[in-house]
């Protein structure tokens, strides 16, 4: 009797991973918890901004509820395109630079005998740990003497330095575990250098861990607010987090529907960006996170 009471907790784990249904219905819970808020904002955008504020909320307007105003409305009375414009630049930018130097950097780290290489690479991935924003003075300090502030590029430097460490760490794990090293040493005996085995090896074959990371740095500028904020005090060069805050403050924070609308529109692109990209996605990641 003991031994039966003892192994039933085990039987019924096991009958649970056997049923796929069960798990399915895990799996949509899930997605239904991460989803339901976006789902929920973009629903509303397509609501008079009274309705929002109906209790108990209605998630699904009727038809003849739905209306656009709200998108006219950002279209017409703001300068959407413009912050559009200057998040699309930042973005790529940040996406370009992070990229080149961070897949220089984990060439150097997982290939070349460098001395030091261990304490210069645990230095570099130790910048992880730390919060951009926690750092916000000195780096204020620092693009003030660069003569950032009100720059695009003091926002473009400064987010290709926050996300090449993490960019660098996923690169480095993904060269060591997928390329080969008799792909580079057969480079350098038919005469190549080590920039040949960087441009013909290494890039070609770290594509998939590239794109992933290009998608994770492409979302950084469109979702950051601190810092940006902080240095873009000019409104023809802010960017949609900061434009999409002072809208808010300027509507007494009241008009959701307006927020909701343009909030929406500015996650258009990242949709884009992770469709063109997303058969990388999780092969990049995977590959580049067992080993760095």
């Amino acid at each position: 009797m003991m031994s039966k009471i003892k192994h039933s907790p085990r039987r019924w784990w096991i009958w649970f991973g056997k049923h796929t249904i069960m798990n399915y219905l895990l799996l949509v819970l899930g997605a239904l918890v991460m989803v339901l808020p976006m789902l929920y904002m973009i629903i509303s955008s397509f609501k008079e901004n009274a309705k929002t504020f109906l209790y108990p909320p209605v998630l699904f307007p009727q038809v003849h509820e739905i209306t656009i105003s709200n998108y006219r409305y950002i279209l017409d009375n703001t300068a959407f395109f413009r912050y559009l414009g200057n998040t699309l630049f930042v973005s790529l930018m940040t996406v370009l630079i992070s990229i080149i130097v961070a897949s220089l950097l984990a060439y150097a780290f997982a290939r070349l005998a460098i001395p030091g290489k261990k304490i210069i690479y645990g230095f570099i991935i130790s910048i992880m740990l730390l919060p951009g924003l926690a750092l916000i003075v000195p780096q204020f300090e620092l693009a003030a003497r660069l003569k950032l502030i009100n720059n695009l590029w003091g926002v473009i430097l400064f987010y290709s330095a926050w996300v090449t460490p993490f960019s660098t760490f996923l690169l480095r794990g993904y060269i060591e575990d997928n390329i080969p090293t008799e792909l580079d040493e057969s480079i350098l005996i038919d005469g190549g250098s080590i920039f040949s085995v960087y441009r013909y090896i290494i890039l070609p074959m770290a594509s998939p861990a590239i794109a992933a990371i290009s998608i994770l740095n492409f979302l950084f500028p469109f979702e950051e607010l601190g810092w940006s904020q902080a240095i873009l005090k000019w409104d023809q060069i802010r960017t949609l987090p900061v434009a999409i805050t002072m809208f808010f403050q300027a509507h007494n924070r009241t008009d959701w529907g307006y927020v909701f609308a343009m909030t929406t529109l500015a996650m258009l692109p990242v949709v884009c960006f992770y469709l063109l990209l997303q058969k990388y996605f999780i092969s990049g990641l995977s590959s580049g996170a067992i080993k760095g």
